[in-house]
């Protein structure tokens, strides 16, 4: 790579020098083609042999003896990968060979007869479920195989040289609030003052709505647009609207993209509030490296979504876009693959020059505008470290609705852009991009995995053909195989079952979303995400029915399985694994349950503990040095000596709080209002609201909040503690699932009631 001596040369690769730099990595795999060859025929050969290996017919108990030893191996070698690359690359081979045998074995030893079409037919369409998880499950392995751990890279040279920077914030119909905190946090981005510009995109106060035949909703956005463009003249920055909403967000973004000018691009959702080192740790990727059109950064989430709210998880396990962000993205990285996910990212201008600006053919035009790119030879760099805090759905609705809309993009993309059949990608990067968007048909097989013991439960039919010694020999060994590599994979970040959990509560409400795009796959469009949303009282989300009716079910199936074992003693062998499955199924069945019996979440901004001496200063004088508890975007906890209670329960004041400097941040102050006070273990706490006594006070408790991330990376290692194994896993479930089920019960029956006489929730 070379170091570019100019901020020109910097943005503008599409000519000369810069151009060829671009390029450089086409002419090398020209250059070196009989290597290449000659890899690629040893590689097949040995994945030829690793096959033939598999697929070796041996007796039952040999195999299992067999599959017992390979698990032994890669655990043991398992402990050496953190010193040997090698040995990681072992390790997952030999776990993924007692895949591969069990694979084999069913194809070969369970599938009924063609000839007994009531059995064939469920029975090869829970085989192509297998069949498609199984090759999702190949190209994960390649993905994440040798994952790339980046550190910062901070710009270098004379900073009057430094890229120019656009940030754009789009909104739709974000509250103002929201959007202050955002916007200030963007202008407190530690970055050269004259080489970085905020804009606010509004798509809520267009003409098109100012126009619109309703007059509420047209005095609506006039009154939005007065609103938000009074708050960036406040805050210094620029208010931008078009004339019709066209294209949704990348409509938006292009936009300003054609009435700007910087040397790189911010995308920042209404809801990412950034830290100040967002631009000082990305910059110096660009001045690297010519070719780069996009650095990624982690979604970091400040909220529960509705399945950790409701279980109680956001702070005891690692959230769920934590193996996406830190260990799928980095792995994609290793291949010139990791994609722009949206927002938290950086992008070159001249390489969206390039190709027109932001794509938008799909309603995920992120990752489509990135496939793109990488198409003609541009590259992309992933940094996993969390340089944004962002907002996640708080209801299960608003949940559904925003994984519809990515399962919509991603199939989308498979259908119109298949990665497999475009021209300019590598290999490697058809393999990233098909594994990313294969996941998204999860939504097939997960049901059919979850449901398919019902076929012999309730009515008898033989889809997989196995008894208790299969089961044993075959099956066993590949759930521990495959739940040891994904606890060996992803450790810290994901916790077995939690990824089945998610799936699941996804499938049956993404599903008809997904089978809508397969039939026309140009007819849907963005929808906005909705965030801030509350949740009034404990109750059934509006969405629970599949999910009564399918726990019911498996409840049933389980009765079934128990009568059919006291009735017919001498099918016994095979209806232990179909109980054995049934009851893992109703396992998550009764997970999915307890998601969707909503608890009351009316909190409009998340605190999170903090412990900072700080000094209260009010109008007559009086200095109170107190702590700083917690903090919010709206306003922060203290903890007082109670002889100050006369003095802060005086009305009207709004003294100035200043919060003491650390090593990695500086002295912080605003005026505060005092709104509560209360004693709590012996001392006095007291709530206060942010008072802004102008910009400056702003712009200082955005960066307070938000602006370190150092605190978010603290706040991550805290929740990631090592995953348990996989019985610790269910473990888990227990303690976190069960003693929700007595409000789940209790409101069972009316629920019941609602969905057997047709009436909404």
């Amino acid at each position: 790579m070379t170091t570019s001596p100019s901020a020109k040369t910097v943005v503008r690769p599409l000519n000369n020098k810069a151009q060829q730099s671009k390029r450089q990595p086409n002419l090398n795999s020209r250059r070196f083609s009989l290597r290449s060859v000659l890899l690629w025929i040893l590689l097949l050969l040995s994945a030829g042999l690793f096959l033939a290996l598999a697929a070796l017919p041996v007796g039952r108990f040999a195999s299992a003896a067999i599959s017992a030893g390979v698990v032994a191996a890669a655990f043991v070698l398992g402990r050496f990968a953190q010193r040997f690359w090698h040995a990681r690359t072992l390790t997952v081979l030999l776990l993924a060979f007692v895949t591969f045998r069990y694979f084999f074995w069913r194809l070969t030893g369970t599938m009924p007869p063609v000839d007994d079409l009531v059995n064939f037919i469920p029975g090869v369409t829970l085989f192509a479920a297998e069949a498609l998880s199984f090759v999702l499950f190949l190209t994960s392995l390649f993905v994440i195989i040798d994952p790339l751990a980046r550190e910062p890279s901070e710009p270098t040279g004379d900073p009057a040289f430094w890229p120019s920077v656009d940030v754009y914030i789009p909104s739709y119909n974000e509250e103002p609030e929201l959007l202050e905190t955002t916007l200030a946090a963007a202008v407190c981005i530690d970055y050269p003052r004259d080489k970085l510009r905020v804009y606010l995109l509004d798509d809520g106060g267009t003409d098109q709505k100012l126009a619109h035949s309703n007059p509420e909703q047209a005095a609506a956005a006039s009154a939005r647009r007065e609103t938000l463009t009074a708050l960036c003249e406040r805050l210094q920055v620029t208010y931008m609207t078009r004339p019709r909403n066209e294209h949704a967000k990348a409509g938006n973004i292009n936009h300003a993209f054609q009435k700007t000018s910087g040397d790189l691009v911010l995308i920042l959702d209404a809801d990412h509030v950034p830290t100040v080192g967002i631009m000082k740790a990305t910059v110096g990727f660009f001045q690297q490296d010519p070719g780069l059109f996009l650095v990624q950064t982690p979604h970091f989430f400040v909220n529960p979504d509705p399945v950790e709210y409701n279980l109680g998880t956001f702070e005891r396990m690692p959230s769920e876009n934590e193996m996406f962000y830190y260990s799928i993205q980095p792995g994609l990285d290793r291949w010139n693959g990791s994609f722009f996910c949206g927002s938290a990212a950086i992008l070159r201008r001249a390489a969206l020059e390039e190709v027109g600006g932001f794509s938008g053919d799909t309603v995920t035009e992120d990752c489509e505008t990135a496939l793109e790119l990488h198409a003609r030879g541009w590259r992309s760099v992933y940094l996993p470290r969390p340089l944004i805090a962002g907002l996640q759905p708080e209801t299960f609705d608003s949940f559904i609705a925003q994984r519809s809309r990515w399962t919509q993009g991603m199939i989308q993309l498979f259908l119109l852009k298949n990665p497999l059949f475009k021209r300019g990608l590598t290999i490697a990067q058809r393999l990233c991009y098909t594994s990313t968007m294969l996941y998204w048909f999860f939504w097939f097989w997960r049901p059919i995995f979850l449901l398919s013991p019902l076929c012999y439960a309730l009515f008898g039919l033989e889809i997989y053909r196995i008894n208790l010694p299969d089961f044993a020999c075959f099956v066993i060994p590949h759930v521990f195989a495959a739940a040891f590599l994904s606890q060996f994979l992803h450790g810290r970040m994901r916790w077995p079952l939690f990824s089945e959990l998610y799936e699941y509560l996804q499938s049956f409400h993404v599903a008809r979303a997904a089978l809508a795009t397969l039939m026309r796959p140009r007819d849907p469009v963005f929808k906005v995400t909705a965030k801030g949303q509350s949740v009034e009282e404990d109750g059934f989300s509006p969405l629970a029915t599949p999910f009564i009716v399918t726990t019911l079910l498996l409840a049933a199936g389980l009765a079934a399985c128990a009568w059919r074992y006291s009735i017919f003693p001498e099918h016994r062998a095979a209806i232990v694994p179909v109980a054995v499955w049934c009851s893992l199924s109703f396992l998550l069945a009764l997970g999915g349950l307890a998601v969707v019996y909503e608890r009351k979440r009316v909190r409009r901004q998340e605190r999170f503990s903090v412990d900072r001496p700080a000094v209260l200063k009010f109008d007559d004088g009086t200095s109170i040095d107190l702590l700083v508890a917690d903090v919010s975007a709206g306003g922060v906890g203290l903890l007082v000596d109670p002889a100050w209670r006369d003095l802060l329960s005086r009305p009207d004041q709004t003294p100035v709080l200043t919060i003491g400097a650390t090593e990695t941040e500086a002295a912080t102050t605003t005026g505060v209002r005092i709104f509560r006070i209360e004693m709590r273990n012996g001392e006095l706490a007291v709530g206060a609201g942010f008072a802004p006594r102008d910009r400056q006070d702003i712009v200082e408790m955005a960066r307070f909040v938000f602006g370190n991330s150092v605190g978010w990376d603290i706040f991550l290692d805290r929740k990631r503690v090592a995953a348990p194994t996989f019985f610790g896993g269910l473990l888990f479930f227990a303690t976190r699932v069960v003693p929700r089920l007595g409000h789940v019960l209790l409101a069972l029956p009316g629920a019941l009631r609602r969905i057997l006489t047709f009436q909404a929730p």
